[in-house]
């Protein structure tokens, strides 16, 4: 609590009083000495101070004020009425210089009382607390999470885009659990962007609301009640909180964590929230979600479709996602056939990097993860159906001698011979001689086939 008042005075361990101030004098109404009455009605009683570790040195006491006669005009003798107020005392540290102290009480351990017109601590600006500084640094560090949140958000709306069928499906889901509060279940591939869509759930639902999010693998019954304090200390004070606690690889988690969430859902089935992710591609170690939870996940579930589902709508997400830039022709074309394997998290970091590279504001190929820009579509008939010695083969058949073909025996041996001057001159860091040298030719043998002459 801060004081805005000066009114303060000290008492000795042995309840005598050793200093009123000058604010508290004239609040009292009393010129010279302080009257026994008053004096007994503002000193704690040494006793509350016995055994009070708990209360950390602090106490906090309503103080009844006699009433005082005092002087007025005439010479006049004027009755004060009896008044009563909140007083803080504090235990000090022994002072050997104590001002105004007697020589019994120097060096002895002192009480500090005060009181006056108290404000509770979100009413005093931050400026008080924390200084200009720390106002500024708090400020910086709210921007940062309010862009943060943003660009969450904005991530989260384009993973949601799109027109065909799929999308549509998936978006209707989505917006329907934004609107109300209930438990969630979320399913996909790893990478599938299950955490921002959880986070858009949860802000568009219950803004207000705190969430933590836990990774639940990890959590057993001591980890979960640490790192869900947060949300779980606030459900125990207050019997109008609320809370929501979302679970990263939900199916991951140890019993006994589960049997801890099972209690907290039971003692607070209407407060408390739930939004369990769970991947169908991890190599994590299942543990079957206990039927209270398992009810819980089925109370709305939401499957997050992959990328390659809704090949059609790529185009409008990335091109969301670079926002300023612009995809070419190719670049769309790629991205609408290569199979996204990372899913969502590989989409967003493709375009930031192409974003990074790309110099103007037009995003080609080239300037796209090598991994996705040297991606080949296979022209391979995968569905065929071939027999061979009394055996069934569903996909593309088994090559045998007899199959073999090339179209050049030239142009096959110059490829070759390409791409060996190519490793060679890559082992010998462009030096033209120490190629030649591990090619085992001469080095204007070596220029020769460089610039194209046999």
């Amino acid at each position: 609590m801060a004081s805005t008042a000066a009114c303060f005075w000290l008492i000795d361990a042995n309840g005598t009083l050793v200093y009123l101030s000058p604010e508290m004098l004239t609040w009292l109404g009393v010129e010279g000495d302080v009257p026994p009455s008053i004096a007994t009605a503002i000193t704690p009683d040494p006793v509350m101070w016995t055994g009070t570790a708990a209360n950390r040195g602090h106490l906090t006491r309503r103080l009844h004020i006699p009433a005082t006669e005092v002087k007025g005009n005439a010479g006049k003798h004027l009755a004060t009425e009896p008044r009563v107020v909140t007083a803080h005392f504090v235990q000090l540290a022994p002072l050997l210089d104590a001002p105004h102290a007697n020589d019994a009480s120097a060096g002895a351990t002192l009480i500090l009382g005060c009181l006056g017109q108290y404000l509770p601590d979100n009413s005093v600006p931050w400026s008080d607390w924390f200084g200009e500084q720390g106002v500024r640094e708090a400020a910086k560090l709210d921007e940062e999470i309010a862009k943060f949140r943003a660009q969450q958000k904005r991530h989260a709306t384009m993973l949601l885009a799109g027109t065909s069928p799929t999308s549509r499906r998936f978006r209707s889901r989505v917006e329907l659990a934004c609107r109300i509060r209930c438990h969630v279940g979320l399913t996909g591939l790893g990478g599938c962007g299950a955490g921002e869509i959880a986070s858009l759930i949860h802000h568009a639902s219950t803004s207000a609301e705190p969430l933590v999010c836990l990774d639940a693998s990890l959590m057993d019954s001591e980890l979960l009640e640490v790192y869900a304090s947060p949300v779980i200390a606030e459900l125990r004070e207050s019997s109008n909180a609320t809370g929501t606690l979302c679970l990263d690889r939900f199916d991951e988690m140890p019993t006994d964590g589960q049997a801890r969430l099972i209690e907290w859902v039971e003692t607070w089935p209407e407060r408390l929230r739930l939004i369990g992710i769970r991947y169908d591609d991890t190599s994590g170690t299942k543990t079957s979600l206990a039927e209270p939870l398992e009810i819980l996940m089925s109370t709305f579930p939401i499957e997050i479709p992959t990328l390659a589902s809704r090949s059609a709508d790529l185009e409008l997400i990335a091109s969301g996602l670079t926002r300023t830039a612009r995809l070419s022709r190719e670049t769309n074309e790629l991205i609408r056939t290569y199979p996204w394997p990372g899913q969502w998290e590989e989409l967003t970091a493709a375009i930031r990097f192409a974003a990074e590279m790309a110099t103007g504001d037009r995003i080609g190929r080239e300037h796209l993860p090598l991994a996705i820009r040297s991606y080949r579509v296979s022209t391979s008939t995968s569905g065929q159906v071939s027999t061979r010695d009394n055996e069934i083969t569903i996909g593309p058949p088994q090559p045998t001698p007899r199959d073999f073909k090339l179209e050049s025996l030239d142009a096959t041996l110059s490829e070759y011979e390409a791409s060996l001057i190519e490793r060679a001159m890559e082992a010998a860091d462009g030096n033209k001689a120490e190629a030649a040298r591990r090619l085992g030719i001469s080095r204007s043998r070596l220029l020769r086939k460089l610039s194209g002459d046999t």
